[in-house]
Parts: C-alpha cells; sequence; structure tokens
C-alpha cells in the first residue's frame, strides 16, 4: 500500500478486501501444517536441576517417538507434560517412578508408580505444550518448566498470520470509517440503571465497610508471611496477593473498574484514618484553611509541583520489579514490602495532606492510573455547566457530607480516569448532586499529558516481556539471575537488570519515539513530534493490559489448587481447615493456555489500533493523513505482540 496515494475507500470495497485477505491469513498456516514430514525417534538425556531442565526446548515433528532418560542432578524434581497423560518423578542417578493409571473391580482409576530409567511417548499431538516440575523443589518451584514443540505449530502460525491481518484490516477500516467511534453505544449513567447503587455509595460508611475487610485479611496476610510457612506456594500471602490478586486486578478491576482497587486498597487506609482523626465523619470546618474545609494531622503541606508527575512512580516500579521473582515467592519480602508501604504512607501523612502516596508513589497506583483510561468506568459530573456555576467548588474543597477530594481532583473538568481513586467523597460532598458513576465504551479517555506517563506505558509492557522471559519461560539460566539471593550469581543479575532498565527507559521508548516521528513525517507533520507521540503511546495500553492478562492467565489456570490449599492451611502448619490441604495439582486444561494467550493478545492489538487512530481525531483531522500516521506505529505494535505471541505460543 503506497503511503502516498492513500485514499479514504468505501467501507464495502474494505470490508471485500479485508474478508479477501482472511483467505490468505487462514491458508498459508494451513499449507504450512500439511507439508510432508519424516518421523523420526529422539533419545534424549534431560536433566533437571534447580530451576529448569536441560534441553530446556525439544523440538520435534509430530509422529515422532520420544525417548527420555531423565536424571536428577541435585534435588528431587516432577514432570508432567500438558495435553499428554505423561508424569513421572526424577531422582538422582537416573532412578525415576513413572504414574500410570489402573482400574479396580470396582470400575474406579488408581494411580500407581513403576519404578523406570526411561520413558517412552508418541509426539502424536501438534502445537507447544509445557513440562513443568510437580514436586516441591525450592522458592521457584512453580516457574520451573520447559517446552516441548511439535511441529507443526499451527496453533502459534495461526496467530501470526492473524496479527498481520488485524493491522492490515485495521488500516482498511481506517480508511473506510475514518469517523468511527470507540463502540456502539454512548455512557451511560448507573445512578439511573441501578438507583441503589447511588443510596449505597452515598453512605458515610460504605468506604469503610469496603475497605475493613480486606483490611483484617490483607494485615493477617502480613502475619502469616512473617511466621507461616517460608515456601512461597505453601503461603496464603503469597498465593492470594501473587496469584489471585494479581490476576484479579489486571483482568477484571482494571478493565472493568478503573482504580477502583484504590478504593479498598487496605495500605494507605490506616494513615487516611489517622490524618482525618475518624473512621468514617466529616470533620466540616466553616471557614476554609489553606484552601479546604478541612483540618488534617500534621503540617498539611501540598506536595512538591515540581514532583507532581509519575516519575518517581516509573523507578520505584522499576525498583521493585527488580525484587519481583524474590517478592513473588519469598514471604518474608512481600512482608517487608507491605510494612514499608504502610510505614511510609503514615510517615507522610505527618508531613502532606491528601494522598500523596497514592498519587505520585505508589509503583501499582501508577499503572493503575494509566491503564484506567480504557476501563469501562468513570466518575464524572452529569452536567459541566453546573460545575462551572457553582462557586464553592465543594467536589474539590470539602462540604459538610464528604471530604475534600483525596486525589486533589476537580470533578468539573475531569476528564481523564489516571488520578481518580473512585473513593466517592466527591458525591457526597456535592451540593448540587451532579456527579454520578458512569459505564462507558473501552478506551475512552486517549490523551496523555506527559512522557512521564508514556514511558509508564512503555515500562509496563517491557515488564511484562521480561516477567514473561522470567516466569513462564524455560531457560533455568535467566531465572537463576533474578534469583539473586538464592543464586548468589551477582554478575549475571546486574546483566538482568541492565537489560530491563535499560530496554525499559531507553531502547524501547527511543525506538517508539522514533516510529512516531515518522509517523508524524508520514502524515505531514499535523501536530509537534511531542504531540503526535504522546497520542500514538495510547496504542500500548490496551496492548499492555492484555499482554498482562494473558501473563498472569497460567498462574490460575496451573496453580489454583494452591488457593485451596493454602485456605485450608493458611500458614503452611499442617492445618486442614476444610479438607483441601491436600488438594491434588492439577493444572486446568493447561494446554489450551497457549491458544487463549494468542486470542487475548490479538484482542489488544486490535483495541490498541483502533483507539490509538480515535486518539488522533484532535490533533489530525485529514483523516488520510491519520491512517498514514498509523502506519509505522502499527508495525510497532505488530512487533510488541508477536515477542510475546513467541514467548507464549512459539
Amino acid at each position: 500500500m503506497n503511503v502516498n496515494t492513500l485514499k479514504n475507500i468505501s467501507r464495502t470495497k474494505a470490508y471485500l478486501l479485508i474478508l479477501l485477505s482472511l483467505v490468505p491469513a487462514l491458508a498459508i498456516p494451513l499449507l504450512i501444517r500439511h507439508l510432508p514430514v519424516e518421523t523420526r525417534t529422539h533419545n534424549i538425556t534431560i536433566k533437571a536441576e534447580k530451576y529448569g531442565y536441560s534441553p530446556a526446548r525439544i523440538v520435534v515433528n509430530k509422529g515422532d517417538k520420544i525417548i527420555l532418560k531423565p536424571t536428577s542432578l541435585d534435588v528431587t524434581h516432577g514432570f508432567l507434560l500438558d495435553g499428554y497423560p505423561l508424569e513421572f518423578i526424577i531422582k538422582q542417578q537416573g532412578i525415576n517412578y513413572l504414574k500410570y493409571l489402573w482400574e479396580d473391580d470396582n470400575g474406579q482409576l488408581n494411580a500407581d508408580w513403576d519404578k523406570v530409567s526411561e520413558i517412552e511417548f508418541v509426539a502424536d499431538k501438534s502445537g507447544k505444550f509445557t513440562f513443568r516440575c510437580t514436586q516441591i523443589c525450592g522458592n521457584l518451584h512453580p516457574f520451573m518448566t520447559g517446552e516441548l514443540i511439535v511441529r507443526p505449530n499451527s496453533a502459534y502460525h495461526f496467530a501470526i498470520s492473524l496479527s498481520v491481518w488485524i493491522v492490515f484490516s485495521a488500516i482498511l477500516l481506517f480508511q473506510a470509517n475514518p469517523g468511527a467511534r470507540s463502540a456502539a453505544f454512548s455512557r451511560i449513567n448507573l445512578f439511573k440503571l441501578l438507583p441503589g447503587l447511588k443510596w449505597l455509595v452515598k453512605r458515610r460508611s460504605f468506604q469503610f465497610l469496603i475497605l475493613l475487610p480486606g483490611a483484617i485479611i490483607f494485615y493477617l496476610f502480613i502475619l502469616s508471611s512473617l511466621w507461616g510457612s517460608p515456601v512461597g506456594n505453601r503461603n496464603i500471602a503469597i498465593v492470594i496477593v501473587w496469584i489471585l490478586w494479581w490476576f484479579a486486578l489486571k483482568a477484571i478491576f482494571v478493565p472493568l473498574g478503573g482504580r477502583i482497587w484504590c478504593l479498598m486498597c487496605p495500605l494507605p487506609a490506616p494513615a487516611e484514618w489517622f490524618s482525618r482523626r475518624t473512621l468514617t465523619a466529616v470533620r466540616y470546618i466553616q471557614k476554609p484553611f489553606k484552601g479546604l474545609h478541612h483540618r488534617f494531622s500534621g503540617l498539611q503541606k501540598d506536595w512538591p509541583k515540581v514532583m507532581r508527575n509519575m516519575w518517581l512512580q516509573n523507578f520505584i516500579f522499576l525498583a521493585m520489579i527488580s525484587f519481583g521473582i524474590i517478592l513473588i515467592t519469598r514471604p518474608v519480602a512481600t512482608a517487608g514490602m507491605f510494612l514499608l508501604i504502610l510505614v511510609t504512607t503514615l510517615i507522610l501523612s505527618l508531613v502532606y495532606r491528601n494522598r500523596v502516596f497514592c498519587l505520585y508513589l505508589c509503583p501499582v497506583g501508577g499503572f493503575l492510573g494509566n491503564y484506567s483510561m480504557a476501563s469501562m468506568t468513570e466518575i464524572r459530573a452529569i452536567d459541566p455547566e453546573i460545575c462551572k456555576k457553582h462557586k464553592d467548588k465543594s467536589c474539590y474543597t470539602g462540604g459538610p457530607g464528604g471530604w475534600a477530594c483525596p486525589w486533589n481532583q476537580y470533578i468539573g473538568d475531569m476528564s481523564r480516569n489516571n488520578y481518580c481513586g473512585f473513593c466517592m467523597e466527591c458525591l457526597k460532598s456535592c451540593p448540587k448532586d451532579n456527579i454520578a458513576v458512569f459505564f462507558r465504551p473501552f478506551g475512552s479517555d486517549r490523551v496523555f499529558k506527559g512522557y512521564d506517563e508514556m514511558i509508564n506505558v512503555i515500562i509496563m509492557l517491557v515488564v511484562a516481556i521480561a516477567f514473561s522471559i522470567t516466569m513462564l519461560g524455560p531457560w533455568g539460566f535467566v531465572k537463576a539471575a533474578a534469583n539473586v539471593t538464592e543464586s548468589r550469581q551477582i554478575i549475571p543479575y546486574l546483566i538482568y537488570l541492565a537489560a530491563i532498565w535499560g530496554s525499559a527507559l531507553v531502547v524501547v521508548p527511543g525506538l517508539f519515539v522514533l516510529t512516531a516521528r515518522g509517523a508524524n513525517r508520514l502524515a505531514g507533520k499535523p501536530a509537534s513530534n511531542r504531540e503526535m507521540t504522546l497520542r500514538l503511546a495510547y496504542i500500548l495500553i490496551p496492548v499492555g493490559i492484555f499482554a498482562w492478562i494473558a501473563f498472569s492467565l497460567p498462574s490460575v489456570l496451573v496453580n489454583y489448587n494452591y488457593i485451596f490449599a493454602v485456605i485450608s492451611d493458611p500458614l503452611g502448619l499442617g492445618w486442614d481447615i476444610f479438607g483441601t490441604a491436600d488438594y491434588p495439582f492439577n493444572p486446568f486444561y493447561p494446554e489450551w493456555i497457549p491458544t487463549i494467550q494468542g486470542i487475548v493478545l490479538l484482542t489488544g492489538l486490535y483495541l490498541g489500533l483502533s483507539r490509538g487512530f480515535m486518539a488522533l481525531k484532535t490533533i489530525t483531522p485529514n483523516s488520510v493523513a491519520r491512517v498514514k500516521a498509523m502506519l509505522l506505529p502499527s508495525l510497532f505494535a505488530l512487533v510488541m505482540v508477536n515477542i510475546l505471541l513467541k514467548l507464549y505460543m512459539g
């Protein structure tokens, strides 16, 4: 497609071209699938060692016979192959025990073990299959995996082909329908749809009652981290926080509710209660003090203007993920992080007013703010004109019914979710009843304010890739480098950090800025390079959200049994409260995980491109110029998604 001759085409022609282009997109993987291959026998000596297998990847053709000769170089390990009825235990000196099933006289299946020196099976299913350790062998046991690639890997080939087709189709749709909206519906006032919701959120006790159960559970998690089992997958804090909560945050809370987690986050709550000197009541004063109708504990200073951005959050997040594999596998490290946040919020409340930690320091709050731009929920003024005419601005300064906005936001001109913590105080303080919770199309906020926000979404995308390599990949040397407190490999660890920090702060941002400048030039420079770069960066929000969903998916589908186990034995002390402490390790259809991850990533790619195109409307009114501006960023997004497709499916 010649960028110099781009012009709008009819929708009918565009849809026809999209359908026609789907034919080769599907035909090419099908042709590869039916290419003739010769089958042969593979004799493979596989060595298990904390925390990986050698070889880490086994590549064969469908129909090949595989003879495995396993041995352990340290402790006892397991071997469970997704999609195949193959499970065995690996011991030292080549002593192994193969699991087999047999049926008794009553027709019930029973499991038993045979002592063997080698295991033989036929690779009769094509695709990518993970083999994973089933015997708890140390802190990184859940991440001890390897990969069996059975060619032709049709699912991966289809994903690559469809990713290219999505980019091609999106460009055609942009040309044919330059005025496309983000969805077929406008925002919906949930207070009108659900009248009881308005009554509920306007209760003074609403946030406290939401916070209280979570606060009790969360701080019990801290105790369990300090005094419970030191083994991560036997400690309730590690399992619930880093498996269940992390998945829910990325897959449910953010896409649907934006920063709604901030409403219920228990970590800053004690500092806020201390600052206000009350749990639920409003301490309203008639004469404003420092512009607000409330007095808080401490010095009540405002956060310095020069630091009112995301740069500190970006660096703190990178510092946190530098020890990411340690945090999510060591209960003591998780407890230490929580306690550090708790102490920091309390100290800051003595000096500053409002939620300065959540706004400018919280590493989780940083990406929640940017990703919430795409969420399907927002709190906004019903009629902004009423806000303009109202002199008191009670939503910002506070009123008898509600506290001044803890997030320093004025609802009257708020157009983004980034810094709205969904605390609902503005609804309680507004005397005009002019604020509501709205349900809206995905990806409705599309304007970044600065490079700090752009760098944040790039950091999140880079970290999603880095964690996919480290935690989901088969490379034991990468896990050893990241697991520095156990491996003691300082130089590999520093190289690991340099790769992440350099990619997140220099390499990927630099490539994206060059891409955006090239896009601006192709479009005829309708805006400054800065403005064009910030608008196009919005593409990376849907791509990033769905990348994190794809990354988090295996942790739930594979390790869900740990949730049942730790609920019965929360401290790992041998209890069995609900009879599920010994719930068997049985991944939920793990052979389907790569395909699901591929679908998730392709969905994020389309949403990223379509919302990115819409983000250009106000700075590039010419539709042809917008299409030209999207060409290079679309290729950038395509490359990022294909890196993840390779990691998950290839």
